[in-house]
């Protein structure tokens, strides 16, 4: 869910901090330069709508040039805005991905709760989401499965955001996603939906493909006791209902990434998910590998800054 409605406010919580300010810029573009990966990052968006997701995680990558991006999205003012402002290393094309069958795409008051499951009244109800859900128009649409595809590779990173197809989009996916090293997903805490799939039944399908949870991007909250959320501080608001999280390829095996793989892996962890935990665990394993040497290491840290460090 990528909206805030006029009645609550929703706040973010356990958000990994993955902004980046010109030093970042510089340790992420010395990394790379230290890794030389054989080629960009090849990154796949699903539900890359610009009017209401801000920037995206991959962005800096995307900007400096280490990414290639492919992305879908089938609203056409928002496929319209992604092409407006394209580079030569992205690609949008305006498929709804699925399992191949013809659905219902439901268009509420506000264009970030587009699904295509209709809204649960009653959650709607007690969220206090009421007016943003409320649906204006229904429309048919046809969905392509995402491994019959050929204008898209297969993919080194994921993201996916489209209220509650997630699940069917994956199991359709296999083989574009079977050499991906991590995904970011939304994750839904509590149904916005009716007949949605919940959480476990994602993560299940996502634990199926071989990838394991690695945290929580960001969580979001509602303020149960509107009457009074003017009073409490967001921190405290209590019901979580969605958010973002991070999955990678299971990393109890390790020994089966390729070298790339852990080049891309230490990439990522630094430049989208702004973990140098995750960044220094693949530079190790390369050390141990005879693939870079120990100055790499010591340059990453170098970079790092100090108020990031014990």
């Amino acid at each position: 869910m990528n909206s805030q409605p006029e009645r609550v406010t929703l706040f973010t919580t356990e958000e990994t901090d993955n902004s980046m300010k010109p030093a970042d810029i510089r340790r992420m573009n010395t990394l790379i330069a230290d890794l030389g990966p054989s080629e960009r990052l090849r990154v796949l968006d699903i539900g890359a709508n610009p009017l209401i997701e801000g920037d995206v995680s991959y962005k800096p990558l995307l900007d400096h040039g280490h990414a290639k991006v492919f992305g879908f999205e089938p609203q056409e003012d928002a496929l319209a805005a992604l092409n407006d402002c394209k580079s030569d290393n992205e690609t949008y094309l305006p498929h709804a991905l699925g399992d191949g069958k013809e659905k219902t795409l439901h268009l509420f008051q506000q264009g970030g709760f587009t699904s295509i499951f209709p809204a649960n009244e009653d959650s709607a109800r007690y969220l206090g989401f009421e007016k943003g859900m409320t649906e204006k128009d229904a429309i048919k649409i046809k969905t392509r499965k995402m491994d019959s595809l050929k204008e898209i590779p297969a993919v080194d990173f994921l993201k996916i955001d489209v209220h509650g197809s997630e699940k069917t989009i994956l199991e359709h996916g296999k083989k574009k996603l079977s050499t991906a090293i991590a995904l970011q997903t939304e994750v839904r805490m509590f149904p916005l939906y009716r007949d949605e799939p919940r959480y476990g039944e994602l993560e299940a399908e996502i634990v199926t493909q071989g990838f394991e949870f690695l945290r929580f991007a960001s969580m979001k909250h509602v303020s149960l006791a509107r009457r009074h959320r003017g009073r409490i501080r967001r921190h405290d608001f209590a019901q979580a209902v969605d958010g973002d999280a991070f999955f990678v390829r299971d990393l109890r095996r390790v020994d089966r990434y390729t070298d790339e793989q852990l080049k891309k892996l230490a990439i990522i962890g630094d430049a989208i998910m702004g973990l140098f935990d995750v960044t220094l665990y693949a530079l190790d394993i390369l050390v141990e590998r005879s693939v870079i040497t120990e100055d790499v290491i010591n340059r990453y840290f170098n970079n790092i800054p100090n108020e990031r460090l014990r």
